[in-house]
């Protein structure tokens, strides 16, 4: 008896054909321990009170971003961040409660979103256990508020469209996220290489221009007004971070961490990357060479992306970035999460080595403060799975 109980186990978290019942056992699972979350666990204020404060800065009429300020510093998001939490603010009243429902909400939307994706990439049930066993999501989502988790949504929502054969929303979902928090734009290269798969320039093109058009329209009353203080603020890629709180780097020390040589490197590697990928890693995905995916991009005709393919160059793309960042904050891991079983799962290791990469971290980022030895874990962890997307066959 418990061997065919064990046996049927392995069937149910092997075989594709019970994908849709473990995923819901997944939602129903979430559902209930985010709620008890909620109830039981105690909310830390970090950035919440802030928010309210600097969206209220323009719910008061000012529209000059650089006197938009909070608590813990001025306003450095893009304007979608100040339509939504300007909405929460509303809807909520500022109640730390209320929010943290509405938060977990975006946290199932998106664990809903991210299921559809594993289920049409494929991917083993079993692997859909690692997407609820980590602490420290749970905690980014329902007990801080961040605005990370937000960005993430309509970016997930964009690689299922794509997925979906929906492509034309792709660009609009993309611009929205990054219109909340400027990290979606990791995920852009990837995209255009997507793009110019489906579509050849054309495609490219017109994707590029929704982009642009939803940061004009979110963003209008800022642009019509101060422009240049707008896009200085809100768009700061020379922001020099503060070396208490990273996550990444501790292990280097804060010489290192703060010179303009250590940012400059992490830039060329990061392009180095993105460049082995676009030239070897994603043409494969396709069992094409690079010289066929250029010249397949100069036809009239529009071509079918398989849905694995989107997955993998989308999540690669972001994921390298991440791996190349000049800092990584706590609640930065939202930007990845979800997408880093999928990643493991493309990898082809061993499943002792996926679980132990995985753990790795996880462990990482339920150090605080982070360590000279869990950033060097992140950083071993991040290296052995980029190295795995790479030579991986």
């Amino acid at each position: 008896m418990l061997s065919y109980l064990q046996s049927h186990l392995y069937t149910v978290l092997i075989s594709p054909r019970y994908f849709g019942l473990v995923a819901l056992a997944v939602l129903v699972l979430e559902a209930g321990l985010n709620y008890a979350i909620i109830q039981h666990v105690p909310y830390t204020e970090i950035d919440w009170r802030a928010y309210m404060q600097e969206v209220k800065g323009v719910m008061d009429g000012e529209r000059n971003y650089l006197k938009l300020h909070g608590d813990t510093g001025p306003l450095v998001y893009p304007a979608g961040f100040v339509w939504f939490y300007g909405a929460l603010r509303i809807i909520t009243g500022e109640s730390v409660r209320s929010a943290q429902y509405i938060f977990m909400a975006v946290y199932l939307a998106t664990l809903a979103i991210v299921l559809a994706i594993y289920k049409r990439v494929q991917v083993p049930p079993i692997f859909l256990v690692l997407l609820v066993l980590s602490k420290r999501l749970h905690s980014i989502y329902v007990l801080r508020l961040f605005n990370d988790t937000v960005a993430m949504l309509p970016a997930y929502a964009a690689v299922l469209a794509m997925s979906s054969r929906y492509m034309r929303w792709s660009g609009v979902l993309l611009s929205t996220g990054i219109s909340i928090k400027m990290n979606v734009q990791l995920m852009l290269p990837g995209a255009a290489y997507i793009w110019w798969r489906t579509g050849g320039a054309r495609m490219v093109i017109m994707q590029l221009v929704a982009v642009v058009l939803v940061q004009g329209i979110v963003a209008m009353p800022f642009l019509t007004s101060y422009p240049y203080e707008y896009l200085a603020r809100a768009f700061e890629y020379t922001r020099q971070f503060d070396f208490t709180w990273t996550v990444n780097w501790r292990f280097i020390g804060q010489q290192i961490f703060a010179s303009q040589e250590w940012a400059k490197g992490l830039l060329a590697v990061h392009a180095g990357l993105l460049v082995t990928l676009a030239t070897t890693v994603w043409p494969q995905l396709s069992g094409r060479s690079l010289s066929a995916v250029i010249a397949e991009g100069f036809s009239q005709r529009n071509r079918h992306v398989e849905a694995r393919e989107i997955a993998v160059v989308m999540f690669s793309a972001n994921f390298v970035g991440i791996v190349c960042a000049r800092s990584l904050h706590y609640q930065f891991y939202s930007w990845y999460a979800h997408s880093l079983p999928l990643l493991l799962w493309y990898t082809q290791l061993r499943p002792a080595m996926v679980l132990v990469l995985w753990m790795a971290v996880e462990f990482a980022w339920n150090v605080y403060p982070s360590t000279n030895l869990s950033s060097l874990v992140l950083l071993v962890a991040h290296l052995f799975i980029t190295a795995g997307i790479v030579i991986r066959r």
